[in-house]
């Protein structure tokens, strides 16, 4: 799968970690864990809209294992390589996401659009924060996000549909700030029932990698 969609200003897990995080604080704005496995998904559809990788059966394949001196993905690929074909997405997803946001983090730092800070909060743990560097690089994409779910009639390219359909699976609609939350949560479900298979797949592994975390957050 090629991604032949617009011209977006960053990479999908880009996006999204942008979408994620407060612009001028670089806190996350929805729980983190969730945000991981979201980020993991949108590693994946990196790998997929890259003709990378394909999912049969939410079954991850490799189908082409070069290196494109993208430092993020390649790593990635070279892990499914080295592992073999046919794992689950929802496994990848899972060992992915504990150390996701680092490296989609410090990609972002490498094109100069946030910087990394790292602290001690009350509780004497190291805490990672990623505040944007120019204000208006890191909110273009949940404003151009925002204002197609809100106001454009038109069908969502694929690119755009999985990236709403991460967005709605980290549970960061509100970080949109939508003036109507019901119309771009209909139009997130409107446009996830046109996306091609591979994607929806992928979706669906996202949604059961979220929904066992919360889960085990909550027991």
């Amino acid at each position: 799968m090629t991604n032949n969609a617009g011209s977006p200003t960053e990479r999908l897990a880009d996006d999204l970690f942008l979408i994620a995080h407060d612009d001028y604080s670089g806190k996350p704005l929805a729980a983190a864990i969730l945000v991981n496995a979201a980020l993991a998904g949108a590693l994946l559809g990196e790998l997929l809209f890259d003709g990378r990788i394909t999912l049969a059966r939410s079954h991850v394949y490799v189908s082409d294992d070069r290196a494109w001196r993208e430092p993020v993905t390649d790593r990635v690929l070279g892990e499914m390589v080295r592992r073999g074909d046919g794992h689950p997405a929802r496994s990848w997803l899972e060992f992915l996401a504990p150390r996701v946001r680092e490296h989609v983090g410090d990609r972002l730092v490498s094109a100069g659009a946030v910087r990394r800070m790292t602290g001690r909060g009350l509780s004497l743990r190291m805490t990672v924060r990623w505040p944007g560097l120019d204000p208006n690089r890191v909110a273009r994409p949940r404003v151009r996000l925002n204002a197609i779910l809100e106001r454009s009639e038109q069908p969502l390219d694929p690119r755009t549909a999985t990236l709403a359909g991460l967005v709605r699976a980290a549970g960061l609609v509100r970080a949109l700030l939508p003036t109507n939350r019901a119309i771009v949560l209909d139009r997130i479900a409107a446009s996830r029932r046109l996306l091609p298979a591979e994607l929806a797949e992928l979706l669906n592994a996202v949604d059961a990698t979220v929904a066992s975390t919360a889960l085990a957050v909550r027991r």
